[in-house]
């Protein structure tokens, strides 16, 4: 690649580059206030990680700032009563319209490895799927 090239290319290299770190484009950031819900009643999460970024948890009670990019979304998290480490089955993919002017993004772990990502402007609520879950789990053990 000859020198004049380079120079042609560094101005541009230099404004994508900035357009990624001011949000413009398809990797925008968002910041919101995050937290998760963990309807499996076996254990309690740690580390539950969206893309890499840790956030909140304590079934909606403890809350984080975290970081949060559009598209899909790869989310982990541990058991705090074994070494166990979960990965979603499912796919979850985030859209502008799903962060655009909201403060909360909730991630919500169902007992069969699945997860749903919600947002809202409140403090978020469990789903009445993972509620579903949780009281059928329970009375299980019980039952044992």
């Amino acid at each position: 690649m000859s020198k004049l090239t380079k120079m042609m290319l560094l101005p541009v290299s230099l404004t994508l580059g900035l357009a990624g770190c001011m949000g413009i484009g398809p990797n925008k950031t968002y910041v919101l206030t995050t937290t998760s819900f963990n309807y499996d009643p076996s254990y309690r999460t740690y580390e539950v990680r969206v893309n890499g970024e840790e956030v909140g948890g304590a079934f909606g009670a403890g809350t984080k700032r975290s970081a949060v990019i559009l598209g899909p979304q790869i989310i982990t998290w541990g058991e705090d009563n074994s070494k166990r480490k979960h990965k979603a089955t499912n796919s979850v993919n985030l859209a502008k319209e799903d962060l655009k002017n909201k403060r909360y993004l909730a991630v919500h772990l169902y007992p069969d490895d699945s997860v749903e990502i919600t947002t809202s402007n409140d403090l978020p609520d469990p789903t009445q799927k993972g509620l579903d879950w949780r009281d059928k789990l329970r009375k299980q053990s019980k039952n044992k």
